[in-house]
């Protein structure tokens, strides 16, 4: 994972109390929030270094909010039980990388073992990069 020593502002999406992944402590800054997924974020363009979402929080609106309010060079960071998220959503990984690929560079992906992918309580990690605004392809007008 990226090390973030100087994060500041930092965005906690879609966790409930206290379920915030104890390896993205270290990506909490000084000024954090905390959100529920409700529609369009209530932060300004450009407001957060680091945004933490829930796994089960991403769809295409989530991720394009989560774009808007990160600054350039800004981080997304999510972990996927891969076995219960397939199973409570009928998504995989790659349906996953589908929604980021235009907005997001996937910059680290840290599975599990092989024996815990095959018991099917694996967690992996994503960590991606905001893609500056010449290498986006626009999220307007794309169907939810």
């Amino acid at each position: 994972m990226p090390d973030l020593k100087e994060v500041r502002t930092s965005l906690e999406v879609g966790f409930t109390a206290g379920g915030l992944p104890e390896r993205f402590i270290r990506y909490r800054g000084r000024a954090t929030r905390s959100l529920e997924v409700k529609g369009e974020f209530p932060y300004e363009d450009a407001q957060f270094q680091v945004v933490m979402i829930d796994a089960l929080s991403l769809t295409q609106e989530s991720v394009r909010e989560v774009h808007r309010v990160l600054r350039p060079e800004g981080w997304l960071f999510f972990e996927i039980a891969e076995g219960k998220y397939l199973k409570n959503s009928g998504k995989s990984l790659s349906d996953i990388f589908a929604l980021l690929k235009d907005g997001f560079n996937i910059v680290e992906v840290e599975r599990a073992s092989w024996w815990s992918r095959w018991r099917g309580n694996g967690v992996t990690l994503i960590s991606a990069q905001k893609k500056r605004w010449r290498t986006v392809v626009s999220f307007a007008g794309r169907g939810a």
